[in-house]
């Protein structure tokens, strides 16, 4: 070698070409061979550099002042996840619609004439008329049993006589003390030679037949002691509704024991049911016939009325929800199974917000999907209402959605989805944070997270993830 030549550098072909700029000739004496060296180490340095960035892989290369070599950071290390221990519950969203439930619909009860209805909208509560037949205002109560009888006679025994009896005293009636759960009550006793409500006769409450039949005959208020024959229509309050006729008055010809959600028709409930019908407009004959009133649990709003003033009282007249918003979804009559009354739901609210909820009711029939696309597909109409009404939002009718949660997982382990590794061999694997490869067990899959189980994996346990 002399003293104005340069080594020849090898290029390893192992990335794009290079251009490399010719190196200063070497001066001569004493300091020649170190500069060599020098240029060689850094050329063949950025050479590295350059090829393996031109395959994909950057690797830095300071140099340490004053020194003659270069040194590298290591490659960068791969993120990690715990394993954590957490409840994991699978949800569906489906499509529901935000108003007042789902409708129900008020039936006339008997003959008559409509001649006034409540307007949509309108909410009706206890006490309050819900519409006119004849003329005479139905008014709406609260219980859960309906009037399915004529109520006139002394001591009949009922939860729909409760129902009279609760709804009085709320209005502020004096009803009187009724009878208490386990007491003996001599029932209504039919007249000799008759048989039938038609020919009853009122008993009082611990007292024989014959003393009943000698009080009510010279009590100053009361029916009277004995009738022949059912009544005829039109001398109670709701002639347009009632039979004329009781189909179950629990008539007894001994003694009858009241039960805990039993009122009794004693004297003191039939006045004050004389005073309710003087304050309705109404002939003040104590008797409440089916048609007389409207029960239900709670008030009510008019979402329409399916007849007009003058149309027939008896079928469908008007339809009533209830008065706080709630949200109806129709739902997979094959899925409805897994959804519980009292299930806690998430609704998803126009304009992003989101309020709890929970399953108040399951419709009991499925109809026809009105969707286009899903002929013969049934489905059934799920109630879900708002556990803090305040929070459904200014809107009285929009569509929302729905998150119901149909599987829950309780304790278990999870990673996230990305941290699942398919095997080759089948089914799911994880690397841990060490390198080793561990096959695991998948569960339930639940908002990014899936449960996992297998040997070497425990709440704590950190493992690649890609993201």
């Amino acid at each position: 070698m002399t003293g104005g030549e340069t080594e020849p550098i090898p290029v390893v072909e192992t990335g794009p070409a290079v251009d490399v700029q010719p190196v200063e000739p070497a001066r001569s004496g004493a300091h020649a061979a170190p500069r060599r060296r020098r240029r060689r180490i850094r050329t063949a340095a950025a050479l590295t550099v350059l090829t393996l960035t031109g395959a994909g892989v950057t690797v830095a290369a300071p140099w340490k002042s004053g020194s003659d070599t270069a040194t590298t950071e290591p490659e960068p290390r791969s993120r990690t996840t715990k394993v954590i221990r957490t409840d994991l519950t699978d949800t569906r969203i489906l499509d529901g619609v935000l108003g007042y439930g789902t409708p129900r619909t008020v039936n006339g009860v008997g003959n008559g004439t409509v001649t006034w209805l409540a307007a949509s909208g309108t909410k009706v509560s206890r006490g309050e008329p819900l519409y006119r037949v004849d003329d005479r205002p139905v008014t709406v109560l609260y219980g859960s049993v309906p009037m399915y009888r004529r109520l006139e006679v002394p001591n009949t025994v009922g939860r729909d006589v409760r129902v009279i009896a609760d709804n009085l005293r709320a209005l502020g009636y004096e009803i009187g003390p009724q009878p208490v759960p386990g007491q003996t009550v001599t029932g209504p006793v039919p007249s000799a030679g008759t048989a039938g409500p038609g020919g009853e006769r009122d008993a009082a409450v611990g007292k024989s037949s014959s003393e009943t039949e000698e009080r009510s005959s010279t009590g100053p208020s009361g029916p009277p002691a004995s009738r022949t024959g059912s009544p005829e229509r039109g001398t109670g309050p709701g002639s347009h509704s009632g039979s004329g006729t009781s189909t179950e008055q629990r008539l007894a010809t001994g003694p009858v024991k009241v039960r805990s959600e039993d009122g009794v028709l004693t004297q003191s409930l039939i006045n004050a049911i004389k005073r309710w019908q003087t304050s309705l407009g109404v002939p003040a004959t104590g008797v409440i016939e089916p048609g007389d009133v409207v029960v239900f649990r709670n008030a009510v709003r008019v979402e329409g009325a399916d007849v007009q003033p003058g149309d027939p009282a008896e079928g469908g007249l008007l339809r009533v929800t209830s008065t706080t918003r709630a949200v109806t979804v129709d739902i997979n009559a094959g899925e409805v199974g897994d959804v519980q009354r009292g299930d806690a739901v998430n609704v998803r609210l126009p304009g992003g917000e989101s309020a709890t909820a929970e399953v108040a009711s399951i419709s009991r029939s499925a109809k026809g999907a009105s969707e286009p696309g899903l002929p013969g597909e049934l489905r059934v109409t799920v109630t879900v209402t708002f556990k803090n009404p305040g929070k459904a939002g200014r809107f009285h009718s929009a569509p929302v959605q729905v998150e119901f949660g149909s599987a829950t997982r309780a304790g278990v382990l999870a990673v996230p989805l990305t941290a699942l590794l398919a095997l080759r061999e089948g089914g799911y694997g994880l690397q841990r944070a060490d390198g080793t490869l561990v096959a695991v067990r998948t569960g339930l899959i639940a908002k990014g997270m899936v449960e996992v189980s297998g040997d070497g994996i425990a709440e704590g346990v950190r493992v690649v993830t890609a993201s």
